[in-house]
């Protein structure tokens, strides 16, 4: 192997600079101790690992101030002042000023054996450098999955996220192979979204709904839940729920007609409607039945009036 053969080049190695990242904050060296998520991306142990970074100057050992505030609570250091006879309010970094001025050598022994490690400034900058770079190429990913929904290329936009989520130390989702991820149900997806509208969004204007449309395709493709990143500057609805809850309504619906759908194909003939414990009276109301398939209301509900939107789901029905 080219690492056993010519050594190994962390710095090339996006999950060793992740992981050095986690030090531009103090961090315990037995927090990593026993992670197995970390050493299934850094192919090492993670002790191995901040062993190497700190013979190379990449971390160091925390002051006495961010060993005290790793090690304890303020509730701990004002009970501590408080001991000493000192004054035991303010900010943390307040009161661990005032402990280690008040008995030094006793906050020492306090920490005594401690191993908490931050970023050196060669570390940090290396660090920082690396996030830095991960945030541009996703902003610049994110503007183009932006500009290829605005355009309903959906297969393009779909591989677009999936090659950079494949390419990730630690993919969103659990168990998902983005490597090998069929588009062809995001491209379902997005057709219903970009092609039906909600009753319960029966009010907007079309140019209100494109750009609502696209906001969802963006939450749905990325995992999010707010909006506001994908629409115009003051975008505003005259609808009680916010921008985001109003894109939520697009993809819920989306969901719903393939949840009809799928129960069709198995022969389910009827469901239930579920609501939750803060939902509106309407959608209360509207989920104490169990309806045929063919006559379950729409969801979300058109008559919600929660600020929140719709959140009423169809289960199949016990009877």
């Amino acid at each position: 192997m080219l690492r056993s053969l010519f050594g190994f080049d962390w710095k090339k190695s996006p999950a060793h600079l992740l992981f050095l990242s986690k030090f531009l904050t103090p961090r315990g060296v037995e927090d990593f101790s026993e992670s197995n998520s970390w050493e299934s991306v850094l192919k090492e142990a993670p002790k191995k690992v901040i062993r190497r970074f700190f013979d190379e100057g990449m971390v160091e050992q925390a002051s006495l101030a961010e060993l005290l505030d790793h090690k304890y609570k303020a509730t701990d250091l004002k009970a501590m002042l408080e001991k000493l006879g000192q004054k035991a309010s303010g900010r943390k970094a307040d009161l661990i000023e005032r402990l280690i001025q008040a008995n030094l050598d006793g906050m020492k022994q306090a920490t005594s054996g401690l191993s908490v490690l931050r970023c050196s400034e060669q570390g940090r900058v290396l660090a920082e450098q690396y996030l830095m770079q991960d945030r541009e190429r996703r902003t610049q990913l994110e503007q183009q999955t932006l500009q290829a929904l605005r355009e309903r290329r959906f297969k393009e936009a779909s591989e677009m996220v999936s090659a950079f989520e494949a390419q990730q130390v630690f993919p969103r989702g659990v168990g998902v192979d983005w490597k090998h991820c069929n588009s062809a149900r995001d491209v379902e997806m997005l057709k219903v979204m970009f092609n039906s509208r909600p009753k319960i969004l029966g009010s907007l204007t079309d140019e209100q709904m494109a750009h609502l449309r696209v906001a969802a395709g963006m939450m749905y493709l990325w995992g999010t839940s707010q909006a506001e990143n994908w629409l115009p500057d003051n975008f505003e609805t005259e609808l009680v729920m916010d921008n985001d809850a109003a894109a939520r309504m697009i993809s819920f619906h989306a969901s719903h007609q393939f949840d009809i759908a799928q129960y069709h194909a198995s022969g389910i003939k009827k469901v239930e409607v579920l609501a939750t414990d803060n939902s509106c009276a309407a959608c209360k109301k509207m989920a104490k039945r169990k309806y045929k398939l063919d006559e379950v209301p729409e969801l979300p509900y058109e008559k919600c009036t929660s600020e929140m939107g719709c959140r009423c789901t169809i289960v199949v029905a016990d009877f």
